[in-house]
């Protein structure tokens, strides 16, 4: 290739520089023709810049060799002096695609809500240097020993994030994150996306919140106790989406709550659909009663017993404390629930509440072998 590259061709009444602008161009070449800069305007132009224009070719200047090769780069030379005179117009939108998964809308929806709870979203490393599950995807050659193994869980990253926040004096401190896990399948690992969090507060700000979420995605959750290796055994319950609890004090010095769940699992139990509840003018009629069960009966079962025997007046049944003792026995459990009685329709009475309480103990007798305690 010579050191002087030519671009040539032919456009209507055989002017060169009429074509390259204007159909080189298209709509920029026009604009610029249209706005004063005609063929004599573009050859002088050129001629500044170091070309030479002849009558039906232009010829670069060896310093431009390799950046001008073509029609187009003569028609880009040209253009350059006049582009801001063009007007300046938006694309006219015809059709527009494109929407939010369920998925990314309950995601959204979570961290607002836990923003606006008071808890701040943090982003921690996907990577670990050891898992709780021994399966664990690990890398054949690591970046470093801290960065070795994909994650199955966010809380154990959550619970450094707040160590460290700790050491660097900050108080009242509270962390969520939305991510991945990966857990280990055959191939590529299983991702799956968890919500998680640690807070300074324990067992009731925790539950607390996972409370506030469900209520907020129309869920109405059963807990289970579990047991769990960063959570105190006797303060942490299970759900279908995950775990809840306050951290075992060996984990974390402090009095701190937690808890994690499965995108995927919050999303088959939420309700998208907005539902009209009639508001009910008529007073409630609250009354604490404590069932003596064994061991291996758990709240959530007789709270479904106790709305199945009891019915639509029967609005709310909250568990709030849990006895293990002497005065129990051996094997069993006392189990105190906070109930709401109320009807649509009249105010209740003493006598329509005790009647409610007693088909409860029936049920709960019959099914549970549980005892009303005085």
């Amino acid at each position: 290739m010579s050191k002087q590259q030519r671009a040539s061709g032919r456009g209507a009444g055989g002017d060169e520089l009429v074509f390259l602008a204007l159909g080189g161009l298209g709509e920029i070449g026009m604009n610029a023709y249209l706005y004063g800069f005609g063929p004599e305007d573009q050859r002088r132009w050129l001629e500044r810049l170091g070309f030479e224009a002849r009558d039906t070719e232009v010829v670069a200047p060896t310093w431009r060799a390799r950046d001008v090769t073509r029609e187009v780069d003569v028609v880009e030379e040209i253009a350059r002096d006049r582009l801001d005179d063009v007007p300046f117009t938006l694309p006219s939108r015809r059709e527009m695609f494109g929407a939010l998964t369920a998925e990314q809308r309950l995601r959204r929806r979570l961290e607002d809500l836990l923003a606006g709870l008071g808890l701040t979203e943090t982003y921690t490393p996907s990577l670990r240097p050891e898992d709780r599950d021994p399966q664990a995807l690990r890398l054949p050659e690591p970046i470093s020993a801290e960065f070795a193994v994909l994650r199955t869980s966010l809380l154990p990253s959550l619970v450094e994030a707040a160590r460290r926040n700790v050491e660097l004096g900050a108080g009242r401190v509270a962390l969520f994150e939305v991510a991945r896990v990966y857990l280990p399948a055959e191939g590529l690992p299983n991702e799956q996306t968890h919500v998680a969090a640690i807070v300074d507060g324990g067992w009731q700000r925790a539950k607390g919140i996972v409370d506030t979420l469900n209520a907020a995605l129309k869920a109405e959750p059963s807990f289970e106790r579990t047991e769990h290796e960063l959570l105190h055994p006797g303060k942490s319950a299970a759900t279908a989406a995950g775990v809840v609890g306050e951290l075992h004090p060996a984990v974390l010095e402090g009095v701190w709550g937690a808890f994690e769940l499965d995108l995927a699992q919050l999303l088959q139990v939420a309700r998208e659909e907005v539902r009209y509840t009639d508001v009910v003018s008529f007073p409630p009629v609250h009354q604490d009663l404590a069932f003596v069960v064994p061991e291996d009966v758990t709240a959530a079962e007789l709270a479904a017993a106790a709305r199945e025997a009891a019915g639509e007046e029967l609005r709310e049944l909250r568990p709030f404390d849990v006895y293990r003792g002497e005065q129990v026995g051996e094997g069993r459990k006392s189990i105190a629930f906070a109930a709401t009685f109320q009807s649509a329709e009249r105010t209740l009475t003493d006598e329509d509440a005790a009647r409610l309480r007693e088909r409860i103990v029936a049920a709960l007798s019959d099914r549970f072998g549980a005892e009303l305690r005085a």
